[in-house]
This record gives C-alpha cells, sequence and structure tokens, in this order.
C-alpha cells in the first residue's frame, strides 16, 4: 500500500462508500446497512453488503471486502495507487506522498487539463461525423461495417476531417493553447515547431479509462492513408499497454460473469458486442502486456482469446496465453478459420457460427503444449517449460503445472525440476522472502487458530465487552502469535479506529465480523461462553507450566523445589475441579 495514512482516512472522510458502490451496483436499503447483487461473483440473490457508518463492503457469498479504495481499485481493475489518485482528485484531497516524489498539484492540474482537453476532442470528433463531412464515414461504418446506429452511440465514434488544423482551432475557442493540445497528445508539433492536428481523415474510436472518462483516441484511415491504425501517444494519463479497448462497456458483463472475449481490433470489439458479446475488449494495436493482464485479474477468473487465424494471430494467441496463465487466470484460446478475423466470422455467418467455436476453444496450457510441441526443437522446448514455470506469478503453482506441461511435452517430470533449480540457484534467496516459507513449515495447529479467532470475533462484535476481556487476561489465552498481534492492535487504538493499523489479512477478517455483529445471538450468554473458555485455557496453560518446572527440579534433583511444585499442582487440580 502506498500513500499517506492521513490522506487515506481523509478520502474515506469525505466519500460516502454507498454513493460510490451505487455507480457499480444496485443497492436497496437493508436496516443500517445497504444490499444488493455483488458485482465480484455470480449470484442471483443479493449477498452484498454496504455500510455507510463502517464506511466498508463485504460479500457473504464470495468474501469480497474492503473499503471504499478497495472497492474501486477492484471493480475498475486498478492498482491501489491509481485507485488512490483517482479518489483523491474526486474527493478534493491534495496527496502528499507522491512515490518517487515530484509536485503532486501541478501533476493533478496537468492530468486535469489532459480529461478536459479530450471530453473537447470527443465533442469535437462525433460533431464532425453527424455533419456534413461524415458522410464518408458514416457509410463506411454503417454500411460497410454493418454497425447500427446505437452501437456508433454507444462507443461513442467520431470522425477527423481531413484538415490540418481544425481539432487545434476547436482547443484555442475552448481556451487551450496548442502546446497544452501536444502534452494530451491530440496534437503533434514538428521539428520546425509547427503544431497540427495527429488524427486527420480517421475514423475515431474514443478510448475509456475504467471511470468512463476518454483518455485516448484510436484512428482509422478512411481510403489508402497510412498508417491504418494510429494511436494516441503517451500522456499524462494515458500509458500504453496498461488499457484495453471496449473494456469500460464490458466492465459489467465481465465482472458478473467472470469472463472477458480478448481480441485484437476495434472492429472485432464492436461486432462482438453488436451480435450479442459484450464482454468483449481489445488490446490497443500492440501485444498483450502485464499491466493488461492484472487489470484484468481484478475482475475475471477466465479470459478467452479471441486472435485472427493466421500465423500471426496464433503466434499472438501463444505468447498472450503464457502470459495469462502465469498470472494465475484460466484461458481459453478460439481457433479462428485461416486468414479469418471475428468481425469478418461474425458479420458472414453470424452468432452462432461464432457461439460453436466457442464451445470448441481449446484450453490455454494445452492450446501452448501443442504449439510449442510442433514448433520448437527439443533443446528449446526444455528452455520454454523451464521459463514459463519459472515465472509463474505464485512459486507454489509450479505443483499444479509441472507435471502437466513434463506430460504434454514428454519431457521427464525429474530432469524438468532439477533444470529449475539449477536456474534458480544463482539468484539467491526467493525473492518471496523467508518469513512466508517460515510459516508453512511450522504451521500453528489449526484448533489454536480457529479458538483465536472465536475470541477475537467476540471482541470485534461486541466492543462493549473490550474491558471485560481485558481483566480477565484474553492475552494469555490466545495461542497464536497473530492471534496475539491483532489484540495488541485492538487494545491499543479500539476497535472503532483500529483498521487502518491492519494488514490485510487482519483487514478481512475485521470486515467479516463487523458485518456479523448484528447477527441476533445474545452478547451475555455468548460473554459467559468466552469467559468460561479462557479460564479453563489459562488453567491447562499454568497446569503445562507447572509440570514442565517440575520435571526440571526432578531432573536437577532439587526434592524442595519437587515437593512445592507437587503442592501447586495438587492445588491447581482441585482448582480446576
Amino acid at each position: 500500500m502506498s500513500g499517506d495514512r492521513s490522506d487515506i482516512e481523509a478520502i474515506k472522510a469525505r466519500l460516502d462508500i454507498v454513493q460510490v458502490v451505487q455507480r457499480y451496483v444496485g443497492l436497496r436499503p437493508a436496516g443500517e446497512r445497504w444490499t444488493g447483487v455483488c458485482p465480484f461473483h455470480e449470484e442471483t440473490k443479493p449477498s452484498f453488503s454496504v455500510s455507510s457508518s463502517l464506511g466498508m463492503f463485504y460479500c457473504f457469498g464470495c468474501q469480497a471486502s474492503g473499503d471504499v479504495i478497495d472497492f474501486y481499485s477492484r471493480i475498475n481493475g486498478l492498482e491501489f495507487s491509481e485507485a488512490l489518485r483517482d479518489l483523491a482528485e474526486e474527493a478534493g484531497v491534495q496527496l502528499r506522498n507522491k512515490p518517487g516524489g515530484g509536485d503532486v498539484s501541478a501533476e493533478r492540474e496537468e492530468r486535469r487539463i489532459c480529461y478536459d482537453l479530450h471530453a473537447v476532442a470527443l465533442a469535437y470528433y462525433r460533431n464532425e461525423l453527424d455533419g456534413p463531412r461524415g458522410a464518408r464515414a458514416r457509410e463506411y461504418l454503417y454500411s460497410k461495417r454493418g454497425l447500427s446506429e446505437g452501437m456508433v452511440r454507444q462507443f461513442e465514434l467520431g470522425l477527423s476531417p481531413n484538415a490540418w488544423d481544425g481539432l487545434k482551432r476547436r482547443l484555442t475557442q475552448s481556451g487551450y493553447s496548442p502546446e497544452q493540445g501536444v502534452t494530451a497528445g491530440l496534437l503533434s508539433q514538428s521539428k520546425g515547431g509547427r503544431i497540427y492536428d495527429r488524427f486527420r481523415n480517421r475514423i475515431i474510436f474514443p478510448i475509456h479509462d475504467l471511470g468512463g472518462r476518454v483518455i485516448a483516441f484510436g484512428g482509422r484511415a478512411i481510403g489508402d492513408g497510412e498508417p491504418k491504425y494510429l494511436n494516441s501517444s503517451e500522456t499524462p494519463i494515458f500509458k500504453k499497454g496498461e488499457h484495453l479497448y471496449g473494456l469500460y462497456q464490458a466492465r459489467k458483463s465481465v465482472t458478473q460473469s467472470k469472463q472477458v472475449l480478448l481480441t485484437e481490433g476495434y472492429s472485432d470489439v464492436l461486432s462482438l458486442v453488436q451480435f450479442g458479446f459484450q464482454n468483449a475488449c481489445g488490446v490497443l494495436g500492440t501485444a498483450l502486456g502485464p499491466s493488461q493482464i492484472k487489470r484484468l485479474a481484478g475482475l475475471c477468473k477466465e479470459v478467452t482469446l479471441v486472435f485472427d487465424g493466421d500465423r500471426a494471430g496464433r503466434q499472438a494467441a501463444l505468447r498472450s496465453a503464457e502470459m495469462i496463465l502465469q498470472q494465475g487466470l484460466s484461458v481459453y484460446v478460439v481457433t479462428l478459420p485461416q486468414d479469418e478475423d471475428v468481425d469478418g466470422l461474425l458479420r458472414s455467418q453470424g452468432a452462432e457460427s461464432f457461439r460453436r467455436l466457442l464451445a470448441e476453444s481449446r484450453e490455454g496450457l494445452a492450446f501452448c503444449l501443442n504449439m510449442i510441441r510442433y514448433s520448437h526443437v527439443p533443446r528449446d522446448i526444455m528452455n520454454w517449460a523451464v521459463s514459463f514455470l519459472s515465472n509463474l506469478g505464485q512459486r507454489s503453482w509450479q505443483a499444479y503445472f509441472l507435471p502437466r506441461i513434463a506430460t504434454g511435452l514428454n519431457i521427464s517430470e525429474a530432469e524438468l525440476r532439477e533444470a529449475i533449480s539449477d536456474r534458480a540457484k544463482p539468484s539467491g534467496p526467493s525473492p518471496t522472502g523467508t518469513p512466508r516459507r517460515r510459516t508453512a513449515q511450522n504451521p500453528e495447529a489449526p484448533s489454536r487458530g480457529r479458538l483465536d479467532k472465536d475470541f477475537l470475533r467476540f471482541a470485534l462484535c461486541h466492543p462493549e465487552y473490550m474491558d471485560h476481556l481485558q481483566r480477565i487476561g484474553l492475552e494469555g489465552a490466545l495461542r497464536t502469535d497473530r492471534g496475539r498481534r491483532f489484540w495488541s492492535k485492538l487494545v491499543q487504538h479500539g476497535v472503532e479506529a483500529v483498521q487502518p493499523h491492519l494488514d490485510e489479512g487482519e483487514k478481512q477478517f475485521y470486515i467479516q465480523c463487523r458485518f456479523a455483529a448484528d447477527s441476533g445471538q445474545e452478547p451475555r450468554m455468548l460473554w459467559e461462553d468466552i469467559r468460561a473458555r479462557v479460564e479453563e485455557i489459562k488453567h491447562r496453560k499454568r497446569y503445562s507450566e507447572l509440570q514442565q518446572a517440575l520435571s526440571e527440579a526432578q531432573s536437577r534433583g532439587d526434592w524442595q523445589e519437587v515437593y512445592r511444585l507437587l503442592q501447586q499442582i495438587s492445588q491447581s487440580t482441585k482448582g480446576g475441579e
């Protein structure tokens, strides 16, 4: 997590989580909370709950939970720092801790101007498409591409006329300088200093962020212009390789179905959506990158690749499937006919033909292994397998992938493990660090962890009993280090104010318990049970300590100490009866 703690709390104080969630989820009041259908998994009955007073959300179905920043980042597939920045702008909070330093206020103003410039450009391009100069472009979209007016409106398509300064003059009329237009990637500047429109005589495809703001444009040449496709350059609000075309429009369908159709071009996305495949989006003219996969991973669990049927398309599918699998997502690959793209297939053969191809799609790992097996020599096959396994998002996933890859490529599993081990040796310690490995090697007894959770759950659900729990010495009854650390934070900060001091695992447990606080159980009866269990644990712990001390005294031959300890054990036994 990055960001100053006080900035984070200021954002949460100024933004009502219910109002933010309602932009994405239909909520209904249910007592002091609001409920709706969870956007993070498929369900019919609402199990998603939002509390304005707690400033948190929780799903009783899939256990998704968090505060307003967690929700915004997850629903939009953003990194925490990106969500923090967006919500800070909305809340009017000036972030004080910007990674890498720099003038935060100047950067924020530059981004605001870029957004405003794109809004002006969008209106200009759309008006041009609807105006007298848009006749040829409209014929191309409606007649040649077969798009409906509804699709053109939904995706806000436009036209850049065949002029060098049309948009430049519009931006100037709106109060912006040509230099600001260059910074926003809407205008270009020659080596001689002349500033002119970047997009000329092109169909315009607006590229939105997941909040719905236009952040860039793609342009397809009308006629024989070169290059055929041209995208915005990188700007303060747009980084190549981070965004996906159409994901804003597809987001609701993707988050509900947990599936996405990923294709290559603007026209492919538009055709898929028009033919009823609402969960379609596309890469932006470049190879699929890690940031785009991470964005998808925040929204879905399964990616189906729909790339062209030529050799280049199959190679692109191979590279994409590898990266998606390494990030822990499921992937399937649709095999299109040779030299066919999905736009042409849908327009010539209809949706049912594509549905058949979807049903016949190959599982991603099987597709990769088949491609590697028939296109690589033995040395390269082993290198590919080692590279794939070494670059998995989590090392533990090797247990799943390694035997399948060894079988699929006809490689000895033992030799493959040895090759991975040899590759890892020069890199030194595992990047995951030793603490997590130590935890795995020395796990706490599950029953102890469950008992600690019972005690801590009671404290969170019934904070009025915190003083009682301290008086009976709950800390001495907690059996795990994690449980004791959590209790220490509760004592230090209080139940209501502890959340900012919790790690991610503690935070999820805290939210789950707080949302269960009104379960209707009688707290006094629960308290009597908790008190009895704490006393029993403390008694057993004391008895075990006395037995250990007795054993040590006997080993030393200290018979006076042995006699004293026997008396204490006898009294302890009577007291526990």
